[in-house]
């Protein structure tokens, strides 16, 4: 039986270094030497290779840093080389991020030639303020023209908005998801500002801005798959639902991560995050580790009640060994029930909105550790 996998594949470099930011990057060198980089990837493809036997790829998912900037003729050499030594889908997601600045004619027709079928654009806003205070390089007019470009390319186009900056409101982000909802595009993901010093937020305010988040987009048809990601029918990210769903992916590049099921073994396998050692062709600087029953345990309640739909009971059945009651607290899940924060909804579990705000307090609360 072949079973599905995906790879990340993380492009650290960025021609700029925006102040939100808070993933693994840095700032393109002058003298980068793509070849190199292209062996060093050729190299960790070849490492992870054992963990893809029998197994059909079913995404890739470009990310970084800033993916856009990579020479056409290298991505090009990545895509064939995974066509041409892995088994992939028929329906194959390739999906890349990509900045506005770097949304170019040609490259679109490149990044269609290359097979690229998914583009997700990092615009962040649509206010002019927002965008100087985060540090980018564009405007709104750049961005909205970025997102048309696109359209004339690609059918699949998302985009990143980040709320919660410092100087905004709430009531103008969301004048920006009216806004939003109107382009050409399939998917949104809301992401929130990180900062020093902040403010804990009256609760209840959170509550309703979510609850309105998802009333102002679900009137075009925009459904929530988890808590920050948004989609028309038929158009979440591939990539997304198997990372949330415990299926089996590899992360390729530094600092790169992934999750492999093995019999009845779940293994974390991570990459180095020296950039000095990863650019050594000659060495495999992955590690693996495997998790606990507790540990494999916790992280399908962190990943599975992210998602609108819960986590089946079958599946932490599964996962405890038909141990539920040695590992996760039935009596507070009871307490939790009945202070609205989850519901049991045909055989799932499910947290409302405002459980869904305390993820982490309510899977260490109903967890078991005696």
């Amino acid at each position: 039986m072949i079973n599905s996998i995906s790879f990340y594949i993380h492009w650290p470099w960025c021609d700029y270094i925006c102040n939100f930011c808070d993933f693994y990057k840095f700032k393109t060198d002058k003298n980068i030497n793509y070849e190199r980089i292209f062996n060093c990837y050729i190299r960790d493809f070849e490492s992870l290779k054992p963990f893809t036997l029998n197994k059909k790829i079913i995404s890739i998912n470009i990310g970084g840093g800033s993916p856009s900037n990579i020479k056409n003729y290298i991505l090009n050499k990545i895509i064939s080389y995974i066509i041409n030594n892995f088994k992939t889908s028929n329906s194959l997601e390739i999906s890349i991020e990509a900045n506005p600045n770097d949304i170019t004619e040609s490259k679109l027709k490149a990044y269609k030639k290359i097979g690229i079928n998914r583009i997700c654009i990092g615009v962040q806003s649509f206010d002019n303020d927002d965008l100087k205070f985060l540090g980018r390089k564009y405007r709104k007019r750049k961005a909205i023209n970025s997102i048309f470009k696109a359209s004339t390319y690609f059918k699949n186009i998302g985009i990143d908005l980040i709320y919660g900056v410092p100087g905004s409101n709430k009531e103008k982000f969301q004048k920006q998801l009216y806004y939003a909802r109107e382009l050409p595009i399939k998917h949104i993901t809301l992401n929130e500002f990180n900062f020093q010093n902040k403010k804990s937020e009256n609760f209840t305010e959170l509550i309703s801005f979510f609850r309105n988040n998802k009333k102002i987009l679900e009137c075009k048809k925009f459904s929530s798959y988890d808590l920050h990601n948004f989609s028309i029918s038929g158009y979440q990210s591939v990539y997304n639902n198997a990372v949330l769903d415990m299926k089996d992916y590899l992360g390729i590049g530094p600092s790169a991560h992934g999750r492999i099921k093995k019999k009845d073994l779940i293994i974390k396998i991570n990459n180095t995050s020296s950039l000095e050692n990863w650019l050594n062709p000659s060495i495999n600087s992955y590690n693996q580790k495997i998790l606990n029953t507790k540990d494999r345990i916790k992280e399908l309640l962190l990943l599975g009640l992210t998602k609108s739909k819960g986590v089946s009971i079958n599946q932490i059945q599964k996962v405890t060994r038909n141990n539920f009651n040695k590992y996760i607290d039935q009596k507070k899940i009871n307490i939790l029930e009945k202070n609205k924060f989850l519901i049991f909804k045909k055989g799932r579990l499910v947290l409302t909105l405002k459980g869904l705000l305390v993820l982490n307090s309510i899977v260490s609360t109903i967890l078991n550790y005696n």
